[in-house]
């Protein structure tokens, strides 16, 4: 039998808060589940990074960087 192998799946975000939900719920839903979800909030000015900690709390695949914007 041949293991399976982590995928890191990394999604950048700025100012996404009318899509990042969906965005992350489209990962999760995938057949392939051995994977890390790394979203990186780039300094967002709305409230995408409220988003995505709540969004954390609900799977342990989620990790969820946040830095100032970088350009």
């Amino acid at each position: 039998m041949t293991e399976k192998k982590l995928v890191s799946v990394i999604i950048p975000a700025y100012n996404a808060a009318g899509y990042i939900e969906e965005t992350v719920n489209t990962v999760l839903k995938q057949t392939y589940a051995i994977f890390e979800l790394i979203i990186i909030n780039d300094g967002s000015k709305d409230n995408t990074l409220e988003i995505l900690e709540q969004l954390k709390l609900t799977d342990v695949r989620i990790t969820v960087l946040d830095k100032p914007n970088s350009g």
